[in-house]
């Protein structure tokens, strides 16, 4: 998934002083991709998929259970390295910071419930320490039973699939009302050319692409979601119809809210901090201690925080 988060605003000094304009182009957010097969095998309802991560990790547990090279679920935590941290936690009503981004806030309740749901997929359904490509090859080939990434996955995973088994695609688990929330992802467009006559060509192709025919048929050829109102609810009414998969990540469409960005020069840093903790439990290596693993987060990241309020955006 090419993201184009905040985070790239961190830039010079010089650059800081210019207007930098990106035209919203794809919307992407975690779901669920189920396994029809392994979960019937397993005594799983197709019709009534898990809602909450207490359910999801239990059904995973009985598909584990089904073989050894079986996998009862893969969680893809590594997508540039923390937006499946955050939607956890953003998903319980948590945030990332304080309202002055001066102090950490994920180690609250959200945050606790969000490392200890990843040591449990490890602990208790089995997940194994696969990355990215090598947790979707696994599903489509048929050997695992819930995989959570981006909806952005949807065509290349069905294309891989080839109709070897039955999938479905579900909301991501737990978020929780009235705030919960799911950070989007996604990809802008920007014309960077110095050339008037460059600009102006890319500028009639940026809104071809950006409006309503153009997003339909982004939308129908990789799985992100337009940023184009009349896209999503005329041009592809007949497709969601006939596509109900490609329809879930639409249907969270209320619960989207900006993909957080860390403020200061550390910004990305942060970020590797961030996933390096993940892997930590992932690996297995500390998935005993998802508590203590939280509380060296939190040290880690707050000492790179700036030490100001109001920090250059």
């Amino acid at each position: 998934m090419s993201t184009a988060r905040a985070s790239t605003r961190r830039c010079s000094t010089s650059a800081r002083r210019a207007k930098i304009y990106a035209l919203p182009f794809a919307i992407s957010l975690p779901i669920v991709y189920v396994n029809l097969d392994l979960l019937k095998q397993a005594g799983g309802d197709p019709n009534n998929l898990p809602k909450t991560w207490d359910e999801l990790i239990a059904q995973a547990k009985k598909i584990k259970a089904i073989g050894p090279d079986i996998n009862g679920v893969t969680y893809v935590w590594d997508i540039t390295g923390n937006w499946l941290w955050q939607a956890p936690v953003f998903a319980r009503g948590g945030s990332m910071l304080n309202a002055d981004e001066t102090k950490v806030a994920f180690n609250g309740p959200e945050g606790h419930f969000a490392i200890k749901m990843l040591a449990r997929l490890v602990n208790e359904g089995g997940m194994p320490n696969l990355d990215q490509p090598a947790m979707r090859a696994a599903f489509a080939a048929g050997k695992t039973g819930f995989h959570i990434t981006s909806t952005s996955d949807l065509n290349k995973v069905t294309q891989m699939i080839g109709g070897k088994f039955a999938l479905k695609t579900h909301t991501f688990p737990d978020v929780v009302s009235p705030n919960g929330r799911l950070p989007a992802g996604g990809n802008v467009v920007m014309i960077l050319s110095k050339d008037k006559a460059k600009r102006d060509a890319a500028w009639e192709v940026v809104k071809f692409w950006a409006g309503p025919k153009g997003a339909a048929i982004m939308a129908e050829t990789t799985g992100y979601m337009p940023a184009n109102k009349v896209a999503n609810e005329v041009y592809l009414k007949d497709f969601y119809t006939r596509n109900p998969n490609n329809y879930t990540a639409v249907s969270q469409m209320a619960l989207l809210t900006k993909w957080y960005a860390f403020p200061g020069d550390n910004g990305l840093k942060i970020t590797d901090v961030i996933k390096d903790h993940m892997n930590s439990i992932i690996s297995g290596a500390r998935s005993k201690e998802a508590d203590a693993v939280l509380a060296d987060m939190t040290a880690d990241v707050q000492k790179l925080l700036p030490k100001t309020t109001g920090a250059t955006r």
